[in-house]
């Protein structure tokens, strides 16, 4: 009895830990209920194992027996790997988990949809948030995460879990509609289907992939098929959902064709790597140069990785990223002027993610910065 109440003791004691850590983090106090369910919700019961990378390498080590200052720290934990090394699941980071369960609202009641199980913890949070009266559903298109998240469930006692296999393009109908849908993974695209599925008024987070960064949007469903939200200053990017029925296909570039074009250096009045960095400049130079992708390249014989910023739409146009200049490849000068004009907009305004606001109904998406608007690609 004394070693079960002491076991107890210590699941809180990491718990309280986990707490302290995310408002540090955040440096403020969590909402009550948020708060609460971090509280509730045991993180131990879903962390069996996680896997270290050694360095940069997609090498990883197997940490069979965390130890609970890993588990209770408020870090992204690697749950799963794939035979070439790369990451496939994890536990989200709680900060950024407590961020968005405040961010959705939630309270008893709710039906939530929630697109990647992973290990089954923020389905838990979520389900404590909305109590013995709501329902999560919980999709995954992996068997094997499916399996072992409703083991973790059920040794953390909890019942208004349902987790279920299944595409996350598709949703899940059988349980629509969803006062909230929140996708645990980042897209390119926002499936028509999911808007379909939230109930009228209801609310989705989501990382949306752009070309040149990765920003969450949360978004409430304003009148059937609108939907209208922001852009959020959540500092975080989730593995990609990929449709494997229709894989993106990767950007082939012929350096030969870019390399023969005429070359023009101009001098930047800020260091573009920096900037590219930042989501809110990022998605500024995306809407003024909407055929720009980004590029990497390692020339023979070095080790530098350059970044060029590729305009798909026109031939053998670039931009070649040297920090505080860039050079214009090609002979097209909207390439330097859209440039310039995005880093003084940006100075000018003082622009910040939370400026964007966005819209999507069945034919486009519009991003909107101030009187500005601007079409999305998505």
């Amino acid at each position: 009895m004394h070693i079960e109440e002491g076991r107890v003791r210590q699941d809180e004691q990491g718990a309280e830990r986990l707490v302290e850590g995310i408002e540090k983090r955040l440096q403020r106090k969590l909402k009550t209920e948020v708060r609460n369910a971090f509280l509730q919700v045991p993180r131990h019961l879903f962390l069996e194992h996680y896997y270290r990378q050694q360095g940069n390498r997609l090498t990883w080590d197997r940490i069979a027996t965390p130890a609970p200052e890993e588990i209770y720290a408020d870090e992204v934990l690697v749950t799963k790997i794939d035979a070439r090394g790369h990451p496939v699941s994890s536990s989200s980071q709680p900060s950024v988990m407590a961020r968005q369960l405040e961010l959705l609202n939630l309270h008893a009641g709710l039906s939530v949809l929630e697109i990647g199980t992973g290990t089954g913890y923020n389905a838990a949070l979520l389900g404590a948030m909305v109590g013995s009266t709501g329902q999560i559903i919980s999709l995954d298109i992996d068997q094997e995460l499916i399996t072992t998240a409703i083991q973790h469930l059920d040794a953390a006692g909890v019942t208004n879990v349902l987790a279920v296999e299944g595409n996350g393009f598709q949703g899940y109908s059988e349980y629509a509609p969803y006062n909230r849908l929140l996708a645990t993974c980042a897209v390119r695209t926002l499936p028509r289907v999911w808007v379909e599925q939230l109930a009228p008024g209801g609310v989705l987070l989501v990382n949306l992939r752009l070309h040149l960064s990765s920003v969450f949007l949360l978004l409430k469903k304003a009148a059937p098929p609108i939907l209208e939200g922001r852009l959020l200053d959540l500092n975080a990017a989730y593995m990609e959902m990929h449709n494997f029925e229709r894989l993106p296909k990767p950007l082939q570039v012929n350096w030969n064709i870019y390399d023969a074009q005429p070359h023009r250096e101009v001098q930047l009045p800020a260091n573009l790597a920096e900037l590219l960095t930042r989501p809110a400049y990022s998605v500024l130079l995306e809407c003024l140069l909407p055929g720009v992708r980004k590029k990497y390249r390692v020339f023979p014989g070095e080790h530098e990785v350059h970044t060029y910023l590729i305009d798909i739409s026109v031939p053998g146009a670039a931009i070649a990223v040297r920090g505080d200049h860039a050079m214009i490849i090609g002979s097209q000068e909207y390439l330097s002027a859209r440039l310039l004009q995005s880093m003084e907009w940006y100075e000018r305004f003082n622009v910040t993610i939370e400026d964007y606001t966005v819209s999507f109904d069945e034919a486009k998406a519009v991003l909107s910065l101030g009187e500005r608007r601007f079409s999305l690609e998505i």
